[in-house]
């Protein structure tokens, strides 16, 4: 199996890096534009909030289920890898759907073709998802190279999000507006995903049940009952994100607040930048530090920073650029973080089962990260509707908008990350104990021996 933190070979690392790269393009776009792309085609704001949220009854649905199919399928080529290839078509595809609504037609029909394509991308992502970080329980079982390489993915992830920040708004009219800039931006997205389906090697395999083949849908809630830091963890995190409104207002923010569109190009440099580069540390602060405890740290110290920023206000540029810098230090640690307490939850919820569902565990992260994308969208749009929003590209404001629109994009996030810090005081695991729970499902500890050396107990 190779030495400690010598499994995962250097392009299965890269081809790691570029499938996030790729698969987060498709989410951030969905996920900062997707609401100023319905508005901007003429959809309503009370009806971009009943489209999401139908659109994410679906995802609760399809979730779990797709998570649980991942569990039973058997492939010769490994449990996640072959879903990493074929995902790659349909995201593809969906996505270039979900942006080139026609401009000619009703209302009715902008909004049905809203709901359908936006449906089956949550297949399509589903499918991107629920693989790549089921993969890591599989590539490697050291608890170093598992942090590393998470890492590596989300400094992938943010690179993604620094591109898309400054492409939409500098270049979207210059390429030919929303959907040419898309398709582009789509085809590269699917380019970076595909070298891990060709690279990568499940070569852990974990102790199974003997009932491991024969999930039964009582079995599965059975299961995650059983895993209580799972909801603890993503609960918080759903609530965070949910109330974090002005990830979805990039653009209204820039136009209306600062007053040009491309500012937020300049801002997003200033923000994902030193963002990025306080990802590269995180492995460092981990062997370090306890993750959790870090990752605590990152949420307090974003709270004070919207605050502060708060205060500020928008009317200075420079300050306002300054509070994007200082808000992107806990946001680099956040940002990396967040998706390596799965893979020790899901070593968790063997542990105390005895039954291996990394399908199923990854599939709750990835219902709960669109989940989060679909209240924040929601919820948004449906608070832009209240602050008196007019539909159109080039609508004309009220002329207190601007105000009522800053003022909501910081009050909502204060309030989520408060509430996010109270629920995650409720979250136990440590890297220690987890590192002991890996051996007693690999069966190399039993779980007597392991439990002596526990900080905490389970």
């Amino acid at each position: 199996m190779g030495a400690k933190g010598k499994q995962v070979t250097g392009k299965e690392r890269i081809s790691y890096m570029l499938y996030f790269l790729g698969q987060n393009t498709f989410y951030m776009l969905n996920y900062m534009y997707l609401n100023t792309y319905f508005t901007d085609v003429g959809i309503p704001t009370a009806a971009v909030a009943v489209i999401v949220l139908i659109v994410k009854i679906w995802d609760a649905i399809n979730d779990p289920i797709f998570g649980g199919i991942v569990d039973r399928a058997h492939f010769k080529s490994g449990k996640f890898v072959p879903w990493l290839r074929i995902c790659i078509p349909f995201i593809l595809v969906a996505n270039i759907l979900l942006f080139a609504i026609p401009l000619n037609v009703s209302t009715g029909v902008k909004i049905a073709w809203a709901i359908l394509s936006y449906a089956l991308w949550s297949v399509g992502y589903t499918m991107t998802d629920v693989p790549i970080f089921g993969l890591i329980t599989c590539i490697t079982d050291d608890q170093d190279e598992k942090t590393s390489l998470n890492a590596s993915g989300r400094i992938a992830a943010l690179a993604a999000v620094l591109a898309i920040s400054i492409i939409i708004p500098v270049f979207r009219n210059a390429i030919g507006g929303w959907t040419m800039t898309v398709l582009i931006l789509s085809v590269l997205g699917a380019i970076f995903m595909i070298p891990i389906g060709l690279t990568a090697k499940e070569r852990v395999k974990h102790k199974e049940s003997g009932k491991q083949d024969d999930t039964s849908v009582k079995e599965i809630f059975s299961y995650l009952f059983s895993n209580k830091y799972l909801f603890i963890f993503y609960i918080a995190f759903l609530i965070a994100g949910a109330l974090n409104v002005a990830s979805a207002w990039g653009l209204y923010i820039a136009r209306y607040c600062v007053g040009d569109e491309s500012i937020m190009s300049l801002t997003s440099m200033f923000g994902i930048i030193p963002a990025i580069g306080v990802g590269i540390f995180v492995p460092a602060l981990c062997r370090r530090f306890d993750k959790f405890k870090v990752f605590y740290a990152s949420i307090i110290l974003s709270l004070a920073v919207n605050v502060v920023a708060w205060i500020v206000g928008y009317h200075n540029i420079p300050a306002y650029i300054a509070m994007a810098f200082l808000l992107s230090i806990p946001t680099g640690l956040y940002s990396v973080l967040t998706y390596m307490f799965t893979p020790d939850c899901a070593e968790y919820g063997q542990y105390i089962t005895g039954n291996s569902k990394p399908g199923i565990t990854f599939a709750v992260q990835t219902f709960f990260a669109k989940m989060q994308s679909a209240l924040v969208a929601s919820l948004s749009a449906v608070v832009l509707g209240f602050t008196g929003f007019v539909e159109g590209e080039n609508a004309v404001q009220a002329a207190d908008f601007a105000d009522k629109l800053w003022n909501t994009s910081k009050l909502f996030p204060i309030i989520g990350y408060v509430l996010a810090l109270v629920i995650l005081h409720f979250y136990k695991l440590n890297d220690h104990d987890v590192s002991l729970m890996t051996k007693v499902n690999k069966g190399e500890l039993t779980k007597a021996e392991a439990e002596k050396q526990m900080y905490n107990r389970y």
